[in-house]
């Protein structure tokens, strides 16, 4: 008794448990590497976005290398470089190179910057990477640069920056806690400067956002700022080499001409950074394998001039987003047949996907993709069992009812033939997979007649099997010896079309035989002629001019009387026989069914009925109608 308990109980709640972890996966995000990819899929199919021509990138390449020696090059070139951008009036100049080591041409550097007041240099902390931590902490510093700099830069920032659980780098940590206060992204620093706000006023509200004047930034659950790229490398922004330059700003003084206009960097922020082959500072993102670390500072500066951000949904509106789908999909799945609801299945897919990229060109929300979509799926695939598997227990329930009704029809149908003297009697009926209104009787009376009756109830299943049953109870009280055929169909169809409360009616044949006279009297309420056939082979058929199906109007019958000779034989059939349809749609036919009766060559009755059988199923071997012979 505890353990049926106990099997109840886990009946009723795998449902719910099954739900609950579905949602807690969703929640806890535990899809994200393949979520990212969908990410990356949105990058790439919007426009790529506006970007300012503020921003410029410098870039220490192979070029640079060759022309000025090998890494780390000489830091009077840098010197150099920060001379001819200040004095081409760049706004700010943005390292994303250390000097923390002491080198020859120091003071020529500390003094270039100096004499700058527009240099920004990095350092790098050492971060702790607690999980589900909602803001970058340093446990000390990983790489720092001279005091000396530091004293004469302009600010400095940390380029921590934090790969996703696929290596793929698009967020960064605007601020980073180190003993108790905050620290900024080296670009965040300088385009705070750029835009006359204090990056001291920034507040931040961890795994939200950060507040900074009028600006609003969001961030993600451990308080990053996801990355808003605006494409491949060298499509976005303007890209220029290092050694040209530095060539540009000696050029007049030894004699050469200047590979560049240095008045184009008036005014701009100068980002200069490592893409030489082989340098360290190149990460995968969403559009390549091999992206130099230092453009994100102009996607940091790019955002933050133009407020566009990319901000995740919540873990409760992606948990809601995804409930309101499955409680569709179920409504679309449970109330259609399973082709439609997998076409109403993918047209949500595909709203839902239509909706989540616009809705990421347009406001840069970012709505999980992936976990939705393939719950969806699954929840589909789900219900969609769960309806074959409850229809597949109703179909055997039903069969099971139907079994019984069967042999419940089956007892009231004769359970022996009748001997009669001359004559070879026999009957069979097939109900195939249901059962039906077809039925037959025989009436053996003390005058030595024989009274046969063949009928039909309109329509199939239950209902016309409860009614046949009547039909045939009935039958057998007006039935009664010395009865004209005529009179049993015209009271028998008086009672039915009083007493029924139905829309059901049964078409009836009844003959009776007289073997010591050779003459058989018969009556038709509405059914199909009975097929007589003598010795030679010639065929009549059998019918009276009045006569309608029983039970639905008092109605008038008519009866015939004639004689039969040795070896006549007699067919009564129900339309089971000649309304069965074959592959092309063609009837069987009555005609058909005189000819294989004739073909089967004066065998017994018996043989006679399997051969009509036979040549039926051969006719229409797929068929699950009921057959009445």
């Amino acid at each position: 008794m505890k353990f049926n308990k106990a099997a109840k109980l886990l009946h009723y709640l795998i449902l719910p448990i099954i739900a609950l972890s579905v949602l807690l996966i969703s929640y806890m995000r535990l899809a994200d590497n393949y979520e990212l990819e969908t990410l990356d899929l949105r990058f790439h199919l919007r426009r790529a976005p506006a970007t300012t021509d503020k921003v410029v990138l410098i870039e220490i390449g192979d070029d640079t290398l060759k022309n000025l020696g090998q890494w780390p090059i000489a830091r009077n070139y840098h010197a150099l470089l920060i001379k001819a951008l200040s004095e081409a009036g760049a706004r700010s100049i943005i390292f994303d190179i250390f000097f923390s080591q002491p080198g020859e041409y120091d003071d020529e550097l500390e003094g270039a910057i100096k004499d700058s007041r527009g240099v920004y240099l990095p350092f790098v902390f050492d971060l702790e990477m607690k999980r589900g931590a909602l803001y970058a902490s340093a446990k000390e510093y990983s790489a720092k640069n001279l005091l000396r700099f530091s004293l004469v830069d302009r600010g400095e920032g940390h380029i921590n920056i934090f790969p996703d659980i696929d290596g793929k780098f698009r967020r960064i940590p605007l601020l980073v806690n180190y003993g108790g206060s905050w620290y900024p992204y080296i670009s965040f620093l300088a385009t705070c400067d750029y835009l006359g706000i204090s990056v001291k006023d920034a507040v931040i509200s961890p795994g939200r956002y950060i507040t900074l004047g009028s600006l609003k930034i969001p961030l993600d659950g451990s308080s990053n700022m996801i990355i808003n790229f605006s494409g491949k490398w060298g499509k976005a922004y303007r890209h220029y080499s290092y050694s040209d330059i530095v060539q540009s700003f000696v050029a007049p003084a030894i004699g050469q001409k200047p590979i560049l206009d240095l008045k184009l960097f008036k005014d701009k922020v100068c980002v200069v950074g490592l893409t030489a082959t082989g340098t360290v500072d190149l990460h995968p993102n969403p559009f390549e394998t091999l992206y130099p670390g230092f453009g994100m500072h102009a996607e940091v500066f790019n955002s933050l001039l133009s407020g566009r951000f990319i901000s995740r949904a919540s873990k409760g509106m992606n948990l809601l987003i995804l409930v309101i789908l499955s409680i569709v999909t179920a409504i679309a799945t449970l109330r259609t047949k399973p082709i439609k609801g997998l076409f109403i299945l993918m047209l949500i897919e595909l709203f839902f996907l239509a909706a989540a990229i616009l809705i990421f060109n347009i406001w840069g929300s970012w709505i999980d993709l992936f976990y939705p979509g393939m719950i969806l799926v699954l929840f589909y695939m789900s219900l969609t069992l769960y309806k074959y598997i409850s229809e597949w227990k109703k179909r055997l329930l039903l069969e099971n009812e139907l079994n019984i009704a069967k042999k419940i029809q089956e007892s009231f149908l004769p359970k022996s033939l009748p001997e009669a003297e001359g004559m070879d009697i026999e009957a069979a009926m097939f109900t195939a997979h249901q059962i039906g209104g077809d039925l037959y009787d025989f009436r053996a009376f003390s005058d030595g007649t024989l009274g046969v009756m063949i009928g039909d109830v309109s329509g199939k299943g239950v209902p016309a099997s409860l009614f046949m049953a009547m039909v045939t109870s009935e039958f057998k009280f007006f039935a009664a010896p010395g009865v004209a055929p005529e009179a049993v169909l015209s009271g028998l169809n008086s009672k039915l079309a009083k007493e029924s409360s139905s829309s059901l009616f049964v078409t009836a044949f009844y003959l009776i035989f007289d073997m010591k006279k050779r003459t058989v009297k018969f009556s038709n309420g509405g059914h199909l002629p009975v097929i007589r056939l003598n010795a030679t082979g010639e065929e009549e058929l059998l019918d009276v001019s009045e006569g309608t199906p029983l039970g639905i109007i008092d109605s008038v019958y008519g009866g015939k009387e004639l004689q039969f000779k040795k070896g006549d034989t007699f067919i009564l059939y129900t339309d089971g026989i000649t309304e069965a349809m074959n592959s092309r749609r063609e009837l069987y036919g009555g005609e058909r069914l005189i000819k294989a009766a004739k073909a089967s060559g004066g065998f017994p009755s018996k043989g006679i009925i399997d051969a009509i059988l036979k040549d039926v199923r051969n006719f229409e071997p797929r068929s699950t109608q009921i057959h009445t012979a």
